[in-house]
């Protein structure tokens, strides 16, 4: 019988008292186990047994439990553990009983011991839910927008570029240009990551800037030095610098090109070192300039060139403005940005909307659309709504250099020097550092000032390129995926966080951090949930489809009230690609979690137009090989060399005035020779 065995029947332990109490039968329950003992006291009290003992079997002390009348409780547990039975008379009472009375076990599936996971699950469910549902709330923001008020602030507008084309950074540079806001208040900062040729381009990135700029290809101005990130000799860069001002429909916009051209020696990829080097040279210079300290020959030119040939002081500059070179600007948008600084001293960091300019042009970018839209007006709003945007993008974002009281706060020596950190030797440094610098900055930011705002308006806009390939995608996502565990464990341990317990962007960030990591997990689950509804063989989850459902459900009203008709379609072809974001991403992301190149973003050619591999210089740093000086020592030194010039100059006409055999020509004063 054991082959056919299912399992235990249960018996409802309400209906099992009824039994005992009301109908008076033999109906026990010792240690969540059934026992009908009516057959065995019917067949000991039956008056043809009276007088044999072969029908009481059982041992008189455990035939009393079960004779109460109903006085005691069903569960006699507690009178089995007390009855003064030896071990080997208890055991045999025992399977005596298991194997004539048995009738199955108590049903516990309503106890609350059975129902704590569920309610467990209720309770997560409607936390999600509230989650869920004030994101909803912060991202409908159905206000018209407001047409902001202009300001005479100084803003850098920073644009590394590495290898992209001439039509993208042309778009860049003329989006840039035709901005809505006052020329003479704004400064391109282009920093060229290199003198590289890129892929599909004629010439060097650096010549295209400046033919954009309209730069006399006779220019050549000479090499500074300074200090890069990197390992060994590596440190050591040298760079270019142009100035002028960029004349483009009707605006006339200063520009200044920062070209990394590298030291004589190097051969391959001379100057480059990568993004966050290129975001530390202008950082660097910035905050050297508030605390007047020394500067590299670099810092000292580009002062040099602001102050005297722009003629704007650095120290007048209080945003910069990150702009990727593959990103064009909508006009208002730095007019908003700026506004909204303005409008609230606490806001220290700000980003706008990323739109897609290719949003039709493959499958690729057909499945990227949904996700870019949703994670500004749902992730982004509802952070904002703790001041506590935990990634402003590099591609479209603004900080405040110094508060209105002077303090610096992205220039300040804690997010410098963590920022520009060279010794990137850990797995969690190297993915913080060199796969997602961006999204270090800002928790970086969120570390050192907790009291201030990082914060997201819907109202500024961008577009920019996404990746167009299956290839370049994946090298993305695995880029994007893997910094963000790592920086959202950076933020889940900052002693100082908005809000209290559940209702904490602490909390937020531990659901974001969980929900990266178990993205794999939810595949499997669907993949459950649709079997189950399939072959019936259990309930299917509900509170998931509820969930499931309000996820997508309130999105596709976000879209409804905003007019935002389209990206119900996009939402579609969003979910047909689900298993690739929830699934094989992920698991290649995490899988791959120690390569820390950049994929096929960025194709470098060589001389040979062949792909060339590039061999670490060993070669030792010494500081010494960059002289360091403040501006003051630069200016004084300056004066004297020029003084220096003129008195050289002096005597030379004084000794021009001596004839060929060395003799002074006549007096004018005495005219005696």
């Amino acid at each position: 019988m054991r082959l056919f065995k299912v399992g235990d029947v249960v018996w409802d332990l309400k209906h099992v008292r009824s039994m005992h109490q009301r109908g008076g039968m033999y109906w026990r329950v010792i240690n969540g186990e059934v026992f009908n003992l009516n057959p065995y006291f019917a067949t000991r009290d039956a008056p043809e047994n009276a007088d044999q003992k072969k029908w009481r079997f059982l041992h008189r002390l455990v035939e009393s439990i079960f004779e109460d009348a109903g006085a005691r409780d069903t569960d006699v547990t507690k009178y089995w553990d007390m009855l003064p039975l030896s071990r080997r008379v208890r055991r045999a009472n025992y399977q005596c009983m298991k194997s004539l009375f048995y009738v199955g076990r108590v049903d516990t599936r309503h106890s609350f011991r059975c129902l704590f996971p569920n309610f467990l699950l209720l309770a997560a469910a409607c936390l999600l839910m509230l989650v869920i549902f004030i994101k909803f709330l912060a991202s409908l923001q159905l206000s018209s927008r407001r047409k902001p008020q202009k300001h005479d602030k100084f803003v850098v507008c920073q644009v590394p570029c590495y290898t992209e084309g001439e039509a993208s950074l042309r778009r860049t540079i003329d989006s840039l240009a035709t901005l809505g806001y006052d020329d003479k208040h704004r400064l391109l900062f282009i920093i060229c990551d290199g003198n590289i040729v890129g892929s599909g381009n004629d010439r060097p990135t650096p010549r295209i800037v400046l033919d954009i700029l309209g730069v006399d290809p006779k220019l050549d101005p000479p090499a500074r030095s300074f200090r890069s990130i990197g390992e060994g000799g590596q440190q050591h860069n040298m760079a270019k610098v142009y100035s002028g001002l960029y004349e483009y429909e009707g605006h006339v916009v200063p520009y200044l090109v920062v070209a990394k051209i590298g030291k004589p020696s190097e051969k391959s990829r001379p100057g480059n070192r990568g993004k966050r080097d290129s975001q530390m040279l202008l950082l660097h210079f910035l905050s050297r300039v508030h605390f007047e300290a020394p500067m590299s020959p670099l810092d000292l030119e580009i002062y040099h060139q602001m102050k005297n040939v722009i003629g704007v002081h650095p120290s007048l500059y209080e945003y910069v403005m990150m702009i990727d070179a593959d990103t064009e600007v909508m006009p208002d948008s730095l007019t908003r940005l700026v506004a909204c600084m303005v409008h609230d001293a606490k806001v220290i960091g700000i980003c706008g909307e990323t739109q897609l300019t290719n949003e039709d042009f493959t499958w690729t970018t057909m499945i990227q659309v949904y996700e870019y839209f949703i994670s500004h007006h749902m992730a982004k709003a509802f952070e904002s709504l703790f001041g506590s945007v935990t990634c402003l993008p590099g591609c479209f974002c603004m900080y405040r250099l110094r508060t209105a009281r002077g303090m610096p706060l992205i220039i300040s020596k804690n997010v410098v020097n963590d920022y520009a950190e060279n010794h990137v030797d850990t797995l969690h440094k190297k993915n913080l550092l060199s796969l997602g610098e961006d999204r270090y900055l800002t928790t970086l930011m969120m570390k050192y000032f907790p009291q201030f705002k990082m914060t997201f308006t819907a109202d500024a806009k961008c577009k920019t390129t996404a990746p167009d390939t299956w290839s370049v995608l994946l090298s993305q996502r695995r880029r994007w995926i893997n910094s963000t565990v790592h920086n959202l464990a950076e933020l889940m341990f900052l002693p100082e966080m908005c809000g209290f317990c559940c209702f904490s962007m602490r909390f937020v960030v531990f659901i974001d951090l969980l929900g990266t990591l178990t993205m794999p997990c939810t595949m499997f689950y669907l993949a459950y949930l649709v079997y189950v509804a399939v072959t019936k063989i259990a309930d299917v989850g509900y509170i998931s489809l509820i969930l499931i459902g309000a996820i997508y459900g309130l999105q596709a009203v976000i879209f409804v009230l905003k007019r935002q008709w389209q990206h119900i379609g996009w939402m579609v072809i969003y979910l047909l690609a689900y298993p690739l974001w929830s699934f094989f991403i992920p698991i290649y992301a995490f899988w791959h979690m120690d390569d820390f190149s950049w994929g096929n973003t960025r194709i470098v050619v060589g001389e040979d137009g062949k792909r060339q591999i590039f061999v670490k210089d060993e070669e030792p740093f010494n500081p010494d090989e960059i002289p360091m000086h403040t501006w003051a020592e630069y200016e004084a030194d300056a004066a004297k060399r020029h003084q220096q010039q003129q008195e050289i100059e002096a005597m030379g006409q004084a000794i021009g005035e001596f004839g060929a055999n060395g003799m002074r020509p006549v007096s004018r004063f005495t005219h005696i020779p």
